[in-house]
């Protein structure tokens, strides 16, 4: 007879990679000092219409029937990924191909709350599913396909009320802003950011859009001094302000790149912020591109606090974008759009240099 929910003494032989996760070694430093800890793998099971099924205990916590997702511990000597379609097999009557399965989250808790002396680890796996029925045992007693574009059910567990903004996040699901819920009009902030080419060019999408409907338009160009810059020209010819600060960064003998941060760049900087402040003050605007104001205060070159100083100047009719790299939380919080580009592939690695017209 197999023995149901053993404790762990090894957690490195049933938790494989878990150090690619952001707090896995945190995890399993933890775990290595207790003697008693158990795994629990979970699966959000995906539906074509993208809702998740959720699952809700049979079991009352505090005298309520928490929402969760299908899963649970592993018997002794069980695979993973066997245990994990067992569970789901068991719990709601889906039949899932474990191999399938990817996983995309871990959390951390303790059986009844005591995470000291009983921790869990919590495994969590996406397993796209086809339409199907569900057949729920006796662990619970109602089921709900959930659009994740929507508010977190509630009274759900918190490891589940975590899951399910990790998936957020590693799947770009976005959710409804209620403070803007059926707005119109220009107004709100847009963030660019990631790894990839484009953010710049996104920007500038938006700005023929807005010129092309007879919008007053400025941009400001952070850390990016110099000539070379194509479409810049193209701005001038469609009548949109534009204003650049910084240095020159590439050395016109030998066309290196200078990567240092000087106090002339956190000088120059603050005068761009200081020319967005007079901008934004005027209330001409309807759209002010602050380009590259993510990577500048990435680089320093900028302070996260005096860049929100200025976004508090915003009037009500105008729209600003923000593009660079390494978007702060905090512009993230703040923006009612975030695009991450992601380099997925890319000719500069392939020695192709940089081409004018397309690349500046």
């Amino acid at each position: 007879m197999r023995e149901k929910n053993p404790k762990i003494q090894n957690p490195n032989l049933i938790i494989p990679n878990l150090s690619f996760w952001t707090f896995g070694f945190w995890v399993l430093d933890f775990l290595c000092h207790m003697e008693k800890k158990y795994v629990a793998n979970k699966a959000f099971l995906v539906n074509p219409s993208g809702k998740i099924l959720l699952v809700r205990d049979s079991k009352q916590s505090n005298s309520v029937h928490l929402w969760d997702v299908p899963g649970g511990r592993m018997d002794r000597g069980e695979n993973i990924l066997d245990g994990l379609a067992r569970e789901v097999i068991e719990e709601t009557g889906i039949v899932i191909d474990p191999k399938k399965a990817k996983r995309f989250f871990v959390d951390l808790w303790g059986v009844n709350g005591d995470i000291l002396n009983e921790p869990v680890v919590g495994m969590f796996y996406v397993v796209d599913v086809g339409e199907c029925e569900v057949t729920l045992s006796h662990e619970h007693i109602e089921f709900l396909w959930y659009d994740p574009h929507t508010p977190i059910p509630e009274p759900s567990h918190s490891f589940t009320r975590n899951a399910i903004e990790a998936y957020r996040k590693s799947e770009c699901v976005a959710t409804c802003d209620e403070a803007i819920k059926g707005r119109q009009g220009y107004g709100l902030i847009q963030v660019f950011t990631g790894n990839g080419k484009g953010k710049t060019t996104a920007a500038l999408g938006e700005v023929l859009r807005s010129v092309g409907v007879g919008k007053k338009v400025a941009i400001i160009f952070f850390d990016k001094g110099g000539e070379h810059y194509s479409e810049r020209v193209a701005l001038e010819k469609l009548g949109v302000e534009w204003h650049a600060f910084g240095r020159d960064r590439v050395d016109a003998q030998t066309g290196r790149f200078d990567f240092s941060v000087t106090d002339e760049d956190r000088r120059l900087g603050a005068c761009g912020l200081d020319k967005a402040r007079s901008l934004l003050q005027s209330d001409q605007y309807d759209l002010l591109v602050l380009d590259e104001v993510n990577s500048a205060t990435d680089l320093g070159i900028l302070s996260v606090q005096l860049v929100l100083s200025v976004l508090d100047l915003k009037p009500a009719r105008t729209e600003i974008i923000l593009t660079g790299r390494n978007a702060p939380q905090e512009f993230l919080d703040r923006a009612h759009l975030v695009t991450e580009m992601r380099m997925c592939k890319h000719y500069f690695y392939s020695g192709v240099k940089a081409r004018e017209g397309l690349d500046y």
